[in-house]
This record gives C-alpha cells, structure tokens and sequence, in this order.
C-alpha cells in the first residue's frame, strides 16, 4: 500500500481535471462487486513523451501534481490491485513510476520527475479517446531532459517488452522470495538478442541453475553483461564480439515460464547492479494483468 503522506494536505496540490481543482478530493466512484474493475497496464513511453494506463471498465481518473518531489499522483477510484506496489527507476527527467494500492478501493500510479525538471502543472491534461485507455502527455522540459546522462553506455539487447524488473521478488515457479538480478525482456522465439557493447565471450553454455543457455561477455572496462534462456547460442568462449552483434536466439530454456532474454549488468564483473541505469531508456512497461486471477 502506498505511503499516506502523498495524500497530505500539506504539499503543494493541483488538480488535473476540471471539476477536480483545488485541493478538495473527488468523490470514489462505487462499483458494486459485479462491476468490479482492474488496472491492466502503465507504460511511460519516452520516444513520445507521454505516459498511459489501461482499465478493464471506464472511470473517470482524479490527477493530482504535488511538490517536493515533484510528482503526478493519479488516482484510480473503484480499482482494487491485486499485487505489491511496484516501482521502476527510469531516468533523469522522469525518476520513477509507481503503481500500488492507496486504500481498499483505490488504485495509485506515480511518475516521480527530477528535481530540476520545472512545468506549470497546467500543461498536464489526461485524455480518453478510447473508453478505458488514458495518456497523458508530458511537458516538453521533461522530453528534453537527458534521459541517457550519467552511467548509460550500452545499447538494447532485444527488442521486446519488459516483463520483470530488477529486485527482490516472489519467483513466479519456486514461489520463494529472492534477488532478480536482472529484467526480463520478452519476444518471440527465435529473435536474435543482440550484445550491449564491444568485448569478449568470456563464458558460454547451459546453466544448471535455471538460466539454460546462456552468454557472458566481458568489456573493455572490467564490466560484464549476461544473457540467459537462449534457444540457441551463436558465439563460441573467447570470442571478439562487437556492439550491436547477435550473439543468440531467445529461448525459454532453463527455469522459465516464455521466451524471454533475462539481461544482468555486473559494473565490476562481479555485482549486479540495475541493468535499465545502463541502457537507453524507451519504455517502461509494468503488465499487471498478470495480478488477477480470473
């Protein structure tokens, strides 16, 4: 369940739609348990500046702006999600997006900006042109933010979706809570997955541990990057690789529920680290389907 303090009177609020002005909250829309409604996805999609949100049944969002830090609050009145709150790191302009439970009947996204990332929250306004899928689109200061400063210095190994992120979760076939020290990226099987930059093959082959086949490769630098599910490899141990290169197929060997490419980062050869501080960012896709059972 999200902290209460973003629901404090004492920050800095403006409504995002009209009606919802001022600091005074919305009424909850009611559902009754035969309408009950659910949040299906959050994307925050950098190449178009926006974010979006799906629901299985239409309601009408309550859009808030508050300061330090500064944030978008978008409340979900009538949605009950099922699942622990998740949170995503991004970038520069926008840090991270969050998506979790702010009471019993009332779901919560944030997208959390940096804080020299200045717009009038005036500029903000939610759409609808198709019932249940809402945008956003976001103030130019934030598209020109430099989303790829700092650490960033690979290029994506696959073209896909992110289905799991970095960090401590429950392990969707053992059902025990541990480390995920990478993302899952899904996409066809057979698609090539592509090495992040310039090094050598320095390990190669199948996982006992439930990684199946996989690839490690080591860069210039000391870090290594690692490649794991493949249905095929296509580079052999010791060899020269360059940025941008196939170096295997996705696959759903290993401990795995679909194909996908599981991608770690280790800066010092040693230690993961989050891989999306690493890469260019694009999009971020939080799939919450997956939360319900129907």
């Amino acid at each position: 369940m999200f902290n209460s303090k973003e629901s404090n009177s004492g920050n800095r609020m403006r409504w995002l739609f009209a009606g919802c002005f001022g600091t005074a909250l919305c009424a909850p829309l009611s559902l009754s348990p035969a309408q009950a409604n659910r949040l299906e996805t959050f994307v925050y999609d950098s190449t178009q500046n926006r974010i979006e949100f799906s629901l299985e049944q239409d309601i009408e969002p309550r859009g808030v702006v508050i300061s330090n830090p500064t944030r978008v609050v978008i409340d979900l009145p009538g949605i009950a999600y099922k699942g622990p709150t998740v949170r995503r790191r991004v970038g520069h302009g926008v840090q991270s997006v969050r998506v979790g439970q702010v009471d019993p009947s009332t779901a919560r996204l944030v997208v959390e900006f940096a804080p020299d990332v200045n717009f009038d929250p005036k500029q903000l306004k939610l759409k609808s042109k198709t019932p249940g899928r809402w945008t956003m689109q976001l103030p130019e200061s934030v598209a020109s933010a430099d989303l790829n400063s700092g650490t960033k210095q690979f290029t994506w190994p696959l073209t896909g979706t992110i289905t799991a992120g970095f960090g401590w979760r429950i392990h969707p076939i053992t059902g025990l809570r541990r480390l995920h020290k990478g993302i899952d990226i899904a996409a066809p099987m057979g698609a090539p997955m592509f090495a992040v930059g310039d090094g050598i093959v320095s390990d190669t082959g199948w996982d006992n541990g439930g990684y199946g086949n996989f690839v490690e490769i080591q860069h210039a630098d000391g870090s290594k990057t690692f490649y794991a599910h493949a249905s095929r490899v296509l580079v052999t141990k010791g060899q020269q690789i360059a940025k941008g290169q196939a170096i295997a197929e996705v696959g759903s060997t290993g401990r795995s529920t679909g194909p996908h490419l599981h991608f770690e980062v280790l800066p010092d050869g040693k230690n993961v680290v989050d891989p999306i501080d690493y890469l260019p960012i694009r999009q971020i896709v939080l799939d919450l389907a997956s939360n319900y059972k129907d």
